[in-house]
C-alpha cells in the first residue's frame, strides 16, 4: 500500500475516495462493502462476473484506492471484518466459502478433500507475494544474530510457536517458547534483554498478551519479528519485521502456510550451521536411547 492510502480504517478510506472513482469502480467498492465478509473470499473473476465489469476494473479499483493490487485491498478488508467476527461467525463464513469452492469444481471428481488441498496448495504458491525473499532473508539474519530468541504465540497460534521453538533449539541454542499455564508470561520474560529477539505469531483476533510482550521487547532493546495477517495489524505495528500470511476464512484459520514459512526459516538457519545442527541431533538421539523413549514399532 502506498503512503497515500495507509489508513487503519479501510472502510472509511474507501468511502472517502468513493466520489473520485469511475462509475464501474464504484460498482466494485459498493459490492465489496455491501457484501462484507460474505464476499471477501471471492476471486477477481467472480467479483467481475457478479457485477458485470471486466476483471481489470477490479484490479484498477484497488490501485485507484492506493493499493498495490486487489489482493492487498482484499487482505485489508478481510482483516477489518474479522476483527469483529466471533468464532461462530467465522465457522459459518468458512463453511459458506467451502461450499462455494465446491460448486466451482467440475462434477467429476468433486470432493471436499480435493478442494481443500487445492486451496492450500494455491495459498502456499501465493506466499512469496506477501513475503518477499529479501524480507525472508532479513528474518533469517535476525534469528541468527540474536543472543536469545523468545517465541510467543497464544491461543490457536500456540501449536505453531511450540513446533517452531522445539526445532529451532536444535539449530541454535538459547531459544525459549513462552508457554501459558505453567508460569505467568511476564516471569518467563525476566531474562529478556538488549540483543535478544522476540518472535511472535499473532493473527486476528490479536491476543493482548502477545502484543504486550512485543512492546516489552522493544522497551528492553530487543528486536521483534512477527508472523501476522496484515502490514496494518496491531502486531505489524509493534514489529521491526513482519512476515505476512493473509488470514483465511476457515475454522482452522492460518496453519499450513505459517508452518511452511517457519520450515523455510529453520532450513535456512540449519544450512548455515550443518555440522553443529548434526551434532546436536546426534546428542538428542543418544538421550532418547538412554531414557528408552522411543520404540522401533516391533515392541
Amino acid at each position: 500500500m502506498t503512503g497515500k492510502a495507509s489508513k487503519d480504517d479501510v472502510i472509511q478510506w474507501i468511502r472517502q475516495q468513493h466520489e473520485s472513482l469511475s462509475p464501474s469502480q464504484r460498482k466494485v467498492t459498493e459490492f465489496l462493502l455491501q457484501g462484507g465478509i460474505d464476499v471477501l473470499h471471492y476471486p477477481i473473476a467472480k467479483i467481475a462476473s457478479e457485477i458485470g465489469v471486466n476483471a481489470s476494473t477490479v484490479v484498477r479499483t484497488a490501485q485507484s484506492l492506493g493499493y498495490n493490487g486487489f489482493p492487498e485491498l482484499q487482505s485489508e478488508l478481510r482483516r477489518y471484518f474479522l476483527r469483529q467476527a466471533r468464532l461462530s461467525q467465522r465457522l459459518q463464513i468458512g463453511s459458506k466459502q467451502l461450499i462455494d469452492d465446491l460448486k466451482d469444481e467440475p462434477d467429476q471428481g468433486r470432493h471436499i478433500l480435493t478442494t481443500v488441498l487445492r486451496d492450500e496448495m494455491q495459498n502456499l504458491l501465493d506466499l512469496p507475494q506477501y513475503v518477499p525473499l529479501a524480507v525472508f532473508d532479513k528474518a533469517v539474519d535476525m534469528l541468527d544474530d540474536a543472543n536469545h530468541v523468545f517465541i510467543i504465540g497464544l491461543g490457536a497460534s500456540f501449536p505453531l510457536a511450540l513446533n517452531f521453538g522445539v526445532y529451532l533449539r536444535y539449530v541454535r541454542p538459547n531459544t525459549t517458547v513462552l508457554t501459558p499455564g505453567i508460569d505467568p508470561i511476564p516471569s518467563q520474560l525476566t531474562p529478556l534483554t538488549s540483543g535478544d529477539l522476540v518472535f511472535s505469531i499473532c493473527f486476528a483476533r490479536y491476543t493482548r498478551e502477545t502484543l504486550t510482550t512485543m512492546e516489552y521487547g522493544h522497551r528492553k532493546g530487543a528486536q521483534v519479528i512477527t508472523i501476522t495477517d496484515s502490514d496494518l495489524s496491531p502486531a505489524a505495528k509493534r514489529a521491526d519485521l513482519s512476515l505476512i500470511v493473509p488470514y483465511r476464512l476457515r475454522l482452522y484459520g492460518n496453519m499450513i502456510a505459517p508452518f511452511a514459512l517457519m520450515d523455510g526459516l529453520l532450513g535456512a538457519l540449519s544450512l548455515r550451521y550443518p555440522e553443529a545442527t548434526r551434532q546436536r541431533l546426534e546428542s538428542l538421539e543418544e538421550l532418547y536411547e538412554t531414557f528408552n523413549l522411543l520404540t522401533t514399532g516391533d515392541d
